[in-house]
Formats: structure tokens, C-alpha cells, sequence
């Protein structure tokens, strides 16, 4: 299943398989949209895998919003698999 990408408002929600193929149609719609929102939520909720490749981009993209001061939140079932990523990452 490819990577399906909805948004309403603030929050994107992603539905199917996040991987290095998938992950740069997200990362370049997210680069479109973080201008227009400053508190941005990412719902993982539908997202049946994420690879290594997927959490180092997202780590990366984390890292890049919290130095401008403009973090994202992550939702969803698949939420804590991506903060256990991130707890070791060193921001500044």
C-alpha cells in the first residue's frame, strides 16, 4: 500500500507504509505546508510500517522545525515507536 496523505487544518494524517520511497512525497508535502501552520500534528495512526530510513527522515525534519522554534506533534498508534527515536536525538 502506498502512502496516502490527508490534512485538515493542523494535522496530517498519513495512512499505509512509511519508507524510504514514501517518505520523500511526505517530506516534500510537508515542506509546502509548514509555512502556513506553526503547530503542526502528524497522525500515525493508520501507518502500518515505518523503516529505518522513514524515522531517521522524520528525526531529521524534527530536528530542523524544533531549531526554528517550530516543532511538530506526532500522534497515533505508531506515536511511541517514533518518540523512542527521537529521545535520543540531540537537538541543539
Amino acid at each position: 500500500m502506498a502512502l496516502t496523505i490527508s490534512q485538515q487544518d493542523n494535522t496530517i494524517t498519513l495512512e499505509g507504509k512509511l519508507n524510504a520511497t514514501t517518505v520523500r512525497n511526505f517530506k516534500m508535502h510537508f515542506g509546502l505546508i509548514q509555512n502556513p501552520f506553526r503547530n503542526l500534528t502528524i497522525d500515525f495512526d493508520e501507518v502500518t510500517e515505518i523503516d529505518e530510513s522513514a524515522l531517521y527522515t522524520l528525526k531529521e525534519m524534527y530536528k530542523n522545525e524544533a531549531l526554528k522554534s517550530n516543532p511538530f506533534f506526532v500522534t497515533g498508534f505508531r506515536s511511541e515507536e517514533i518518540y523512542e527515536d527521537y529521545q535520543f536525538s540531540n537537538i541543539a
